[in-house]
């Protein structure tokens, strides 16, 4: 039945009719929708909203209105004092009310008690504000204090961002990766990637406008650009470069954090970034994410998962590595900085590294190998291409030059790991011994004066011409006065190998000039096969070139170095060999567009192997589970919910991820988890669930899991049958019972229609289960029809008034997170409470005992324990109180015990 707008309240039944109600500004409209009837808790469901009014008393609006109840359309997770007095009243009338959250498409049914539940979500909130309140004033009040005693500033730079690093800790603890929906072949110019596409970068306190960074970002997005319908270039300031490419590309600046750049300001830019990004990304709604990785930021790890955004991380090095390496010191906040870089590895879709130190350096830090593609930078052999005779006699001629002279080039930053100490070395060397070589030097930085100084104390003013920082396209046009190019780079990061994919490389040999460079790391090998300085002799013969690029040297050698460019000066034809090889394989191997294509071809494989063994899983549950059982690999329900309950239990087996050491699908790894669930995790359940009681007797078991509790059952002699939505459960279960040599029935059904006869079994078991389906009503209505008369039900849910619940999901995350601001708490649940690596969002329900109570009204002898708390959630203050006293007032688990009448 669909959603109807209602002009005309006559015109429809008074039972479909509701009054929809926002709150931002007030508004009210009506609809007719004869679902609404049907639901008992939280469901999915989609509305069609209807044309808004104003109302400037919502609560008159409601009680002159003959709707059959209210919808409160909310966008955070909890109702404000009005808001919980409006439904109060509804209530009292007789009517229902619901709560809609569009962006969710979930709906939830309120009563007394759920409104009393959302009453002390209130309570909380404004805890947890006046707490910040207080707290923020005593940091001011100590401050005011040291300073008024003369006492120094207290300087503990992470303190300040506390509630960052908890928040990091949950994103990393939670990620969920965003595969390619899309991703069926190769996009191409043909064949696009359907919508739009994002290229993302956010280092605003490094304004630059030339050098390999600004080149990548540039090329990247340019490549982007052909093979994507509309790319969006969001940059902290403008890449002039990019307006040339006429290629269509959408470049919008964002707005910096503030006017100054400390490390506090870097820190805070996410909350920044995140707030401008999310209108943005929820209106272009893009295919995919690419973030060139800034220091610091994590805004857009937070919106892939929460957008459910495809993300590309691009990852070019530690620049922390590179701090400690050349300035001498590291940052403040530097474990906030691998905090942040954490998050969005593990929320990546894809990682794209530079080089294979890069690559050795993620895995040591827990990220997944397999998601990691090394890919080399590159250069555009459209851009950068070797010059007419005439280009390059015009452009040695505004340097006093001519073709008798040989240019040799350098471009890049004048830094520490790009060898300027060799080539300050060189350069009086190399001027003396050839009298007719010119170096044209372009760029700058902190190590330049190395190179003024050689120029001043040698009088190499005539030789060596200097250009300082240029732009980006000048640069380029500059490097056509070159014969040949150099890189010496002769330096390894501290704590890592040289990690460096220098874009210059490429840009040399898209030049086709020769090369002399550093064999070092990537350098060498992209550079190889080459020759080397002693493959020239004075007297011997020319060096034979094949498919050689360049002369390779050994790194920080000045003699290598010397001997390497003077034979490239003097022996122009083999120069002019080794740079037509160069440029052929930037052709082949090294542009910017097969560069990008590398990154789709890699997500593309990764797609292809997931649905294989996707495809794996299912034949294995579908040949597991016995036909007869009327099993098959998936339910169809036709319930959202349900989907995601077999999405997540399919492939997550519960208790599966605590067996650390026994191999799958053995009776060892069974075992083990048994172990940790009864040793570990719950010493009370053998107990409290009576395992060795029902011998002879006939149990059910509602979603057995693994099959572990219902093996005990078995075990102690009773007649067991497990009822199962997951086919990827049942199918372990069985195993399990197999290796076991225990017996039981398996059937794969929905236990909200239990396909067995009334009066069947003594037992209906649940531990854990039924709080994931939608109709929890129904599957307590069918235990109590399949049960014989003084049979007894046992069903475990999880508990709302618990630590857990209280201080973990809603205090933690939900507040301190800042995710009860943007959605309901039950989606908050979905997302953490189960242990997923598959992205599955199971509903996530709690109860109260006197909520329980009501489910369970048919039933006489209802008796509700609280149990669950392990040692390590035990508050520090708390750690004097028996364990088995904190988890009966605090645990995280209810369990009902009932019997039929």
């Amino acid at each position: 039945m669909k959603t109807r707008p209602v002009d005309d309240p006559k015109a429809v039944g008074r039972k479909q009719l509701y009054l929809c109600i926002g709150f931002d500004p007030p508004r009210t409209g009506l609809l007719w929708d004869g679902r609404l009837e049907e639901l008992t808790e939280r469901h999915r469901i989609t509305l069609e909203l209807p044309p808004w009014c104003q109302a400037a008393d919502v609560l008159e609006r409601v009680e002159a209105s003959a709707a059959a109840g209210v919808i409160l359309v909310l966008q955070h997770g909890w109702l404000g004092l009005t808001m919980i007095r409006l439904c109060r009243r509804v209530l009292a009338s007789g009517r229902r009310v619901y709560l809609y959250w569009p962006a969710e498409q979930a709906i939830e049914c309120l009563d007394e008690e759920r409104l009393a539940s959302y009453r002390r979500h209130w309570a909380v909130m404004q805890l947890h504000r006046r707490w910040r309140q207080v707290g923020a004033k005593w940091h001011a009040g100590r401050g005011r204090l040291r300073r008024w005693l003369g006492l120094p500033e207290s300087h503990q730079p992470l303190a300040a961002h506390a509630d960052t690093l908890t928040e990091l800790g949950r994103l990393i603890r939670d990620a969920e990766p965003v595969e390619f929906p899309w991703l069926h072949d190769l996009p191409s110019p043909g064949n696009p990637i359907p919508g739009n596409g994002i290229y993302l970068r956010t280092d605003f306190w490094a304004p630059i406008h030339s050098g390999g960074s600004y080149g990548h970002t540039c090329y990247v997005a340019k490549s982007l650009a052909r093979v994507t319908e509309n790319l969006y270039c969001l940059t902290p300031y403008r890449y002039r470069l990019l307006d040339e490419f006429g290629l269509g590309i959408k470049q919008l600046v964002l707005d910096a954090p503030g006017p100054s750049c400390t490390e506090d300001d870097i820190a805070r830019a996410t909350v920044h970034y995140y707030k401008s990004l999310k209108p943005l990304l929820q209106v272009l709604r893009p295919a995919y994410l690419y973030e060139r990785l800034c220091l610091g930021n994590y805004s857009a790890a937070r919106l892939s998962r929460e957008l459910g955004i495809p993300y590309i991380v691009e990852y070019n090095g530690s620049e922390i590595a590179m701090r400690r390496s050349f300035d001498g010191r590291g940052y403040e906040l530097e474990e906030l900085y691998l905090q942040a870089e954490l998050a969005a590895f593990r929320q990546a879709t894809l990682i794209s590294v530079v080089s294979e130190p890069i690559k050795e350096d993620l895995v040591q830090r827990g990220v997944d190998p397999d998601r990691i593609l090394v890919n080399p930078n590159a250069a555009d052999p459209d851009d950068y291409r070797p010059p007419t005779a005439k280009e390059r006699a015009r452009l040695r001629a505004e340097f006093g030059w001519d073709d008798l002279h040989r240019v040799i080039g350098f471009t890049g930053t004048f830094g520490g790991w790009h060898g300027i100490d060799v080539l300050a070395a060189a350069l009086p060397r190399i001027c003396a011994a050839a009298p007719a070589a010119r170096f044209l030097l372009i760029g700058d930085g902190n190590y330049k004066s190395l190179i003024d100084d050689a120029i001043k104390a040698h009088g190499l003013q005539g030789q060596v011409h200097c250009t300082g920082r240029v732009e980006q396209v000048e640069g380029r046009r500059l490097l056509g006065a070159c014969d040949l190019f150099v890189s010496p780079h002769n330096r390894h990061m501290v704590g890592s190998r040289f990690f460096g994919s220098p874009t210059k490389i490429f840009e040399y040999m898209a030049m086709a000039a020769g090369i002399v460079s550093s064999d070092l790391e990537q350098i060498g090998q992209v550079l190889s096969p080459a020759l080397r300085p002693d493959d020239f002799t004075p007297s011997g013969p020319r060096p034979v070139v094949t498919n050689q690029r360049a002369v390779l040297c050994k790194p920080g050698d000045v003699e290598e170095f010397v001997r390497g460019v003077l034979a490239l000066v003097r022996d122009p034809a083999t120069c002019a060999a080794l740079g037509r090889n160069a440029r052929q394989a930037i052709l082949d191997h090294h542009s910017w567009d097969r560069h990008v294509e590398r990154l789709w071809q890699f997500g593309l494989e990764r797609r292809q192997a997931s649905a294989r063994c996707l495809m794996a899983l299912s034949s294995q549950a579908a040949n597991d589970v016995p036909a007869g059982n009327g099993a098959s690999y998936r339910l169809q329900t036709g319930d959202a919910d349900k989907d995601e309950v077999q999405n997540q239990w399919d492939e997550n087996p519960c208790g599966s991820h605590y067996v650390k050491k026994a191999a799958p699908h053995t009776l060892e790894w069974f075992l083990e988890a048994e172990a940790y669930r009864y040793g570990s995790y719950a010493p009370w359940m053998p107990t409290v669930m009576e395992f060795d009681r029902f011998a002879g007797k006939d149990v059910l078991e509602i979603g057995g899991g693994m099959g572990t509790d219902l093996a005990q059952f078995a075990r102690h002699g009773a007649r067991v049958t497990d009822l199962d939505l997951s086919a990827g459960h049942l199918a372990l279960a069985q195993e399990n019972f197999r290796l076991r040599g225990l017996s039981g029935r398996f059937i794969h059904h929905d236990a909200e229609e239990l396909p067995f006869p009334d009066e069947s079994f003594d037992l209906v078991y649940s531990n854990g289960v039924i709080h994931h389906t939608p109709n929890t009503h129904r599957v307590v209505r069918e235990m109590y029809r399949v049960l014989r008369p003084g049979g007894r039900a046992f069903v475990m849910v999880y508990a709302e008034n618990g630590l857990h619940y209280w201080r973990n999901l809603v205090w933690e995350i939900g507040l301190n997170g800042g995710e009860l601001e943007h959605g309901s708490m039950g989606a908050l649940m979905s997302r953490h409470v189960e242990i997923t690596e598959n992205g599955a969002r199971p509903l996530v329900k709690v109860y109260t005992r006197r909520r329980l109570r009501r489910l369970f009204k048919d039933f006489r002898h209802v008796r509700i324990l609280k149990r669950q708390l392990t040692a390590p959630e035990l508050p520090r203050l708390l750690r004097w109180m028996p364990l088995g006293l904190a988890g009966r007032l605090m645990g995280w688990n209810l369990i009902v015990k009932a019997t039929k009448g």
